[in-house]
């Protein structure tokens, strides 16, 4: 086994040792056999008690050959230490490229398994944007209105793209209608409706003309007649209490809130060119009005952050001016953060 350097100077120096004390013990022991077999020239060295001087000098050196032997079986342990010390770094060494090969494997396998829950979010959107798309498409818009030929009523039923322009053109009726905005109001009949639609009834102002145009789908308003949120947020409302688009909002608050958890944003523009005009603006005002009622103004907010239909035609809304509802002057795009009309 090849020792390492440091290892390898200290196995030298234990090597030249072990040989010096194992020669001097051999030499050591031979002179006390010498000694002991051949005593006569040590007793011409003393004069008094030769043979016990003779017999202590062979002990001695017996015993300084068996002390160094001693001696050189530790060095020899010492010795078997350094290649266990040896042994145990080439163990390290490959239990560190173990643990970086491990370690490597394991980014590669974490990699992996963000990339594979990536995958499955964004195909878990795009499975999530198509059923949202066939809710739309089964959106259903139906009434039923009297004949001004006669006695009986038309039906009207119309799905996805014609529901919501249909929509608008009720909303152009209800506002001038006396089934509707018009209609006479007395404590009794508010409560009732306070009750029916879960919001209060919001009078029309007296000096408001007729404005609407279901012709045009659009209103028809003297700019100083201009109606506020809180009137356009209640006819919204009002109207949509009669159809069935709760089922629509409801896939468009599942879509839009996965959207914002997974920072989908890059994919609304994938949701805007997926809807048609009349489905455009009908979501723009149940942006602008419904978000905040529902106690999603976290939507909203992060809808408008991302301009979401700030492109929309203002001749596409029912008044121009409503596109100042979610994006007023001072909040295009060419300031580097929205200022948020409705903190």
């Amino acid at each position: 086994m090849e020792l390492d350097k440091g290892l390898a100077d200290s196995e030298w120096n234990l090597r030249l040792r072990i040989n010096i004390f194992f020669w001097l013990a051999i030499l050591f022991a031979l002179a006390a056999l010498g000694s002991a077999l051949f005593p006569g020239r040590i007793y011409d060295w003393f004069l008094d008690n030769p043979r016990d001087h003779a017999n202590n000098l062979s002990v001695i050196m017996a015993s300084l050959s068996g002390v160094f032997l001693v001696y050189v079986a530790f060095l020899g342990q010492r010795w078997q230490i350094l290649f266990q010390q040896q042994e145990l770094r080439e163990n390290m060494k490959e239990m560190q490229k173990l643990t970086a090969q491990n370690e490597i494997q394991g980014n590669a396998l974490n990699e992996q398994i963000k990339k594979m829950d990536r995958d499955f979010v964004h195909q878990n959107f795009f499975r999530i944007l198509e059923q949202h798309f066939k809710t739309r498409d089964r959106v259903e818009f139906y009434d039923e209105i009297n004949s001004p030929f006669d006695s009986k009523s038309i039906k009207i039923r119309e799905k996805s793209e014609n529901a919501f322009k249909e929509l608008f053109w009720k909303i152009n009726v209800w506002v001038d209608s006396k089934f509707g905005w018009l209609e006479e109001q007395n404590e009794k009949s508010e409560n009732y409706f306070l009750v029916e639609n879960g919001f209060a009834w919001q009078p029309r102002r007296p000096k408001l003309g007729l404005f609407g145009d279901p012709t045009g789908l659009r209103f028809n308003l003297d700019p100083e007649q201009e109606l506020t949120k809180p009137e356009i947020t209640f006819i919204i409302r009002a109207v949509m209490t009669q159809f069935q688009f709760d089922t629509y909002l409801r896939s468009c608050y599942y879509l839009f809130d996965y959207m914002m958890k997974n920072k989908f944003s890059q994919y609304l523009v994938a949701v805007d060119a997926g809807m048609g005009t009349y489905e455009r603006s009908f979501l723009f005002y149940q942006v602008a009005t419904r978000f905040e009622v529902d106690g999603r103004i976290d939507l909203k907010h992060w809808l408008m952050d991302h301009r979401f239909l700030a492109n929309i035609e203002t001749k596409h809304l029912l008044s121009p001016e409503h596109i100042e509802l979610l994006y007023p002057i001072g909040s295009g795009p060419e300031f580097e953060k929205i200022s948020n009309p409705h903190p």
